[in-house]
């Protein structure tokens, strides 16, 4: 991507969009990040709490230890179960008690960069997949892994990192949990030109990692 935009609305709804005028000297039909979802743009929410699994047990599974069951599960078609619901499964008591004990976490990243780096390690989408099912892993965190200083993009690119600018690149995007908003960027580069709207509706613009400060206004 060139130019990205992610979003989060007083309602808790987030999008992104990504736009780029393509990598220069591109072989005619090339196809790159920015119209692939989960390469240059993702957006994903989910509940995330300490309810229970919603299924019936197998039978086998059953008679079978604890610490055995995942592993024939993984070979064994059907031997965890996943039966159908009961009806207080579904009732709305239930339902709120779900709700309640959850939270909804919700992540919206756009990218900019190499874009072939960025199809091959599916950026966006991978570092969702590292908030979400790593427990405790912030997207922050997943950013700084995919797109930080020696990072998955920069790993892609192998003994070519720094000679054809395959890997590098960077990742905008805002975390949402529980209700409250955080920015997210990373880059493995020089810099990355992005700007925000803060808490107090301030807006911030910043090109290079380190935060602006009065004395470098000035000196500059």
């Amino acid at each position: 991507g060139t130019v990205g935009c992610v979003v989060l609305d007083r309602e808790g709804m987030m999008c992104v969009a990504t736009s780029t005028g393509g990598l220069t000297n591109k072989l005619s039909g090339r196809i790159g990040d920015t119209p692939t979802i989960g390469a240059g743009f993702w957006a994903e929410e989910w509940w995330e709490g300490r309810h229970r699994h919603l299924g019936v047990q197998a039978p086998l599974a059953s008679l079978v230890p604890e610490g055995l069951r995942d592993v024939l599960g993984d070979c064994l078609p059907g031997f965890r179960g996943y039966g159908g619901l009961t009806d207080d499964d579904l009732s709305d008591e239930k339902h709120d008690e779900r709700r309640r004990s959850s939270e909804i976490r919700a992540v919206a990243m756009s990218g900019t960069g190499n874009g072939d780096s960025f199809l091959r390690t599916a950026a966006t989408r991978t570092a969702t997949a590292m908030a979400r099912f790593q427990p405790g892993r912030s997207l922050a965190a997943a950013v700084r892994e995919i797109a930080g200083s020696g990072g998955e993009l920069q790993r892609s690119a192998g003994d070519r990192w720094g000679k054809t600018g395959e890997g590098e690149g960077g990742i905008i995007g805002i975390e949402l949990v529980n209700g409250v908003g955080k920015i997210v960027a990373d880059f493995n580069c020089g810099g990355m030109f992005r700007c925000w709207i803060d808490d107090e509706g301030a807006e911030r613009v910043m090109v290079f990692k380190e935060e602006y400060s009065s004395k470098t206004s000035q000196d500059r």
